[in-house]
This record gives structure tokens, sequence and C-alpha cells, in this order.
């Protein structure tokens, strides 16, 4: 950057601060985020030259309805401009280096791996007061989808804006997530990948005691566990118990195979499986809650033959969230990890026996193909309160 364009960035900065915007700050995992950044080297990337990236952002607007449509790449102290549809070549010049305090992609870093939808610049608290700075565009809408490595750390957005006030449906979230990935797929083209996920030949799985994944954007992931399980142990025989708690984890391995969902792990009573991982199906919601359905089928049928032959009933609870997720193995044992996976275990542990409890994110995926009973909002252990879903039966 010469000494003029350095002068114009700090003013930016200065006028940030003078607007009263307030910085986000770093991710914990800035230093590796940065290497990211480096080892791709993305900053120095020309993306205008290849057409596969101006298709993106074409096809971003066009499926919007959005006249502007951006891929930026966050460097520490820098936003870059990578490219732009719909906007003026003097614009363009403009945006090609700005400070990331001053934008509003900045936001995606305090929520890495989710979308960031403001429908209102000038109303949102955290960015009402981009309209104080002298270089105000006059955006009102942004919605922008974080560009995440197979690593999981987030290198940029692709991102569009509107002058007015606006909202986008599921489909066009959706939409713009696919083509985030896209993006991130043509970056990391050649390179040699971080990690691998196996599928369900897991000889080739790594037996070492690093942990290595892959970022997939969207999975479902599904927790159950058996009501009262305490009270059980105290009223049924060791051996009996085993039994009866293998019998039914037989009979969830071969419902969640059935509906092609990853088996991950069992934790006492607990059964934890993942849709959308490895093959990124985009039927991953549906496949869980099919499998959820026929989880509590099953067990409804094996309490019927408890109850005839005087034995205690085994109440199952399940719940299921989706959201980004890094899979993969950690001591040569398969895994899945993110905040995703906690939200999915509190919908499970705030559920109740014989129902399906699902997220508001699941719920939005499934749109009309599903029958739900509306939950209303529900205190989620340190997540605060989301708006909940009982599944009644997939249409």
């Amino acid at each position: 950057m010469d000494a003029v364009k350095q002068e114009m960035f700090e003013q930016a900065k200065a006028q940030g601060l003078e607007a009263g915007i307030v910085p986000v700050s770093n991710p914990p995992d800035e230093e590796q985020r940065l290497d990211e950044l480096k080892r791709l080297g993305l900053v120095e990337k020309d993306f205008e030259s290849d057409r596969r990236f101006n298709n993106v952002t074409q096809i971003a607007s066009y499926l919007t309805e959005c006249p502007v449509s951006v891929i930026n790449i966050l460097s520490n102290d820098s936003q870059f401009c990578k490219l732009s549809s719909g906007v003026d070549v003097e614009t363009k010049e403009r945006l090609k280096q700005t400070p990331r305090d001053t934008s509003i992609c900045q936001y995606v870093l305090a929520t890495p791996g989710e979308q960031l939808i403001i429908e209102d610049i000038d109303e949102d608290e955290r960015t009402r007061n981009f309209q104080n700075m002298p270089s105000a565009s006059g955006i009102r809408f942004y919605a922008g989808t974080p560009l995440v490595s197979s690593r999981g750390y987030a290198l940029g957005t692709l991102c569009v804006v509107d002058f007015e006030p606006s909202k986008l449906v599921h489909g066009q979230k959706e939409g713009l997530r696919l083509l985030s990935d896209q993006v991130v797929t043509l970056l990391e083209q050649g390179d040699v990948p971080a990690g691998r996920v196996a599928g369900e030949n897991d000889s080739e799985a790594d037996t070492g005691t690093e942990a290595k994944g892959e970022y997939f954007s969207s999975a479902s992931i599904m927790f159950t566990d058996f009501v009262g399980f305490t009270r059980l142990v105290e009223q049924i025989q060791p051996g009996e118990l085993l039994d009866t708690l293998n019998t039914f984890f037989k009979g969830f391995d071969q419902i969640t195979a059935k509906h092609r969902l990853k088996k991950v792990k069992t934790i006492g009573d607990a059964y934890m499986c993942v849709g959308g991982v490895p093959e990124g199906r985009p039927t991953h919601i549906r496949d869980t809650c099919a499998a959820a359905l026929d989880l509590v089928q099953f067990v409804e049928g094996s309490n019927i033959q408890h109850r005839t032959l005087g034995k205690p009933e085994w109440p199952i609870r399940v719940g299921i969230h989706t959201g980004p997720v890094i899979a993969g193995y950690s001591g040569g044992t398969f895994d899945v990890w993110g905040d995703a996976v906690n939200i999915a275990a509190r919908m499970e542990a705030s559920g109740e026996a014989g129902k399906v409890h699902i997220s508001e994110a699941s719920r939005a995926f499934l749109d009309r193909s599903a029958e739900v009973v509306e939950r209303g909002q529900t205190d989620l252990k340190n997540k605060g309160a989301m708006t909940t879903f009982f599944l009644e039966k997939l249409t």
C-alpha cells in the first residue's frame, strides 16, 4: 500500500471510531486463521481472472434479488474486496482494501460458521452507527455467509447487500451457504487436504493421537437417551441391564444405517449419530428426522413387550439440531465437534419422553415436508431461550 492509500486507510479507521463503530475482537484462533490465509495465499490471489468466481457472485445476486454481491477476505486489519458484482469501477477501486474495523463483514468473525443476516442496518445495534461514516454508501440490508476452510477457519465472506431493508427466505439462505462452500472448494483446489473423514470403511482412519477433521457447513446431529436410566439401574440386574441396552443399540445401529446416518458414539445410555457427514447429502435433516421417528417407534414396540412381560419400560428422549460441524478422527476414533453438537445435546436433555425435539434451524430445513408442534421458547442450558418444536411426522 503506497503512502497516499495508507493515509486514507488510517483516516477511515479514525472515522469509524468517531462514528461509534465498535470493532469486533479477534477470535481465539486468530493466529491460526491468519496462517490459513497465508497458506492459501488469499490476500494476493487474483479472483477476477477466474470466471468461476464471477459466476458465484452473479448467481448470489440472482438468487437473493440483491443488486450487489461481493467476495471479501478478512486479514488481521483489512478487508480485501476480491470480487464484486453490481458495483461501479470507482467504488470497486475504493473497496479493494479497507479497514476491517469499519466493515460489516467483521461481525462474521464473532460467530464463525453462522450466517450474518442484518435486515435493516440502520436499526441493528451492531451497525446503526455506520450511517455516521462520511463514506456511508446507503446500504440498508446485508447477508453474509462465512467462507470457512476445510480446517474450520473463517477466511472471509460471500455477501449480498441491498439499499432497502429486506429479508431472505430459508431457500435463499441455504443457496448462499452452498455457494460459499463452492467458493472454498475453488480456493482449496490443488491444496493438500487438512484431514480426511473416512466413510464406512474406517480401515484407513488415522490411528495417531492428533485430531484431524474436515469442516461441514451443514450437518444434522441427533442425541438420544433413556429417561430415568438411573432408576432402571436400580431395578434391573446388571447382566440384564447390559443385554437390554445392547439390544436397543443394535436396533439403533440398523435404523441409522438404513437412513444413511453415521454413528458417532455411545456414552452410557446416550446414543449419538450425525447426518450429512461425510457425504454432505442435502437430505441430511430429513434422513435424521426419519431415523429419529423410527427409533421412537422401535423403542415403543419394545416397551409393549416389556409391559407384557412385567418388565420396566425404557422411555426414550430424542433431540436434533442442524448446523456447522468439524468431523474427523482423534486417536483413531471418529467424532464430531462444534457448537451445533452442544445445542443438539441440549435439545435432547430438554425434550420429553417419546418425542423428537428439534431446533428452529432443523425445522427451517424441513420447510413444509413435516408436521410439527411448536413448543415455544425453551431454555437450553448455557444457550438461553430458543424456539423449538416437536416433530410429529414427515410428509
